[in-house]
């Protein structure tokens, strides 16, 4: 045991508690995780939202590609005119907003845009049509598409 300076009392070290620099280090790693946990939460709700909205781009595609199979092979550049977004030609109306479901006369998902494409061109038999679909999410724009062949003897 040492003694004090004057002489009566034992010097004591007492080690319990923590220094200001241990707490300090402590705060700073749980603020850390903490703003990591967040950012991962924040982009697997991100995730989840687009993925949700795929599914919705799927269904709007088998909706269109049902639609495409079921129309006479004569009426598919009227129906579908090629190229046209949304089927619009010209001052026309909206030809697919019937065709994918929508609620309410507007599309299912924001900025949503449905082209046909007939390829090689829209006389040629049997020839490709092709349905995209394009939409935004936070200012990302993500698209799906789908294709089929269709020839005059399968209608």
């Amino acid at each position: 045991m040492q003694w004090s300076d004057h002489g009566r009392h034992p010097m004591r070290r007492t080690e319990a508690g923590f220094t200001l620099v241990e707490l300090l280090s402590a705060i700073a790693i749980i603020a850390f995780a903490g703003l990591w946990l967040l950012a991962s939460y924040q982009a697997s709700w991100q995730l989840a939202e687009v993925a949700e909205q795929q599914a919705i781009a799927t269904d709007d595609l088998r909706d269109m590609m049902e639609k495409i199979k079921t129309t006479p092979f004569t009426r598919l550049t009227t129906d579908f005119p090629n190229g046209a977004v949304n089927g619009i030609v010209g001052p026309g109306t909206d030809k697919y907003l019937a065709i994918v479901g929508s609620s309410g006369g507007v599309y299912s998902l924001q900025g949503e845009q449905i082209t046909v494409t007939h390829t090689p061109s829209t006389t040629a038999d049997p020839r490709e049509l092709r349905v995209q679909v394009l939409w935004t999410n936070r200012g990302r724009t993500y698209q799906q598409s789908a294709s089929t062949i269709r020839t005059s003897r399968a209608s």
